[in-house]
């Protein structure tokens, strides 16, 4: 059964490449632009893995990682942050928040499909 991804990012674009990637690679794919919606479908819908961007207007992808993890019908799910900050600060936080991997834009899929393997 194709494993279920759900991406977040304000940038449909970005979404789109996400989603045809995954597609591509076996996987059900949902995308939401806003991130405490995501959040509501995650906790409703429980996916395999949820991609985050992290600058995003309202909720960032920080906050919704965190809240995510300290949900206890979600703190199960792998979450993967994707954001053009390479900045170490946001790495750290990344994994701080309870990210299990931290995707740069523009996404490299030769590099970033072998961090998202292991959760599909």
């Amino acid at each position: 059964m194709a494993k279920t991804v759900l991406a977040v990012d304000d940038d449909p674009f970005i979404l789109k490449v996400v989603e045809k990637f995954l597609q591509i690679k076996g996987c059900k794919v949902v995308t939401m632009t806003d991130p405490e919606k995501a959040y509501f479908w995650a906790e409703k819908n429980k996916p395999d893995l949820v991609i985050s961007d992290v600058a995003m207007p309202g909720v960032d992808g920080f906050t919704l990682i965190r809240n995510l993890k300290a949900n206890k019908e979600t703190t199960h799910i792998p979450l993967v942050m994707l954001t053009a900050s390479d900045k170490v600060s946001d790495v750290e936080k990344g994994y701080a928040s309870g990210a299990r991997a931290y995707l740069l834009k523009p996404i490299d899929w030769d590099r970033a499909w072998p961090k998202l393997q292991p959760f599909l």
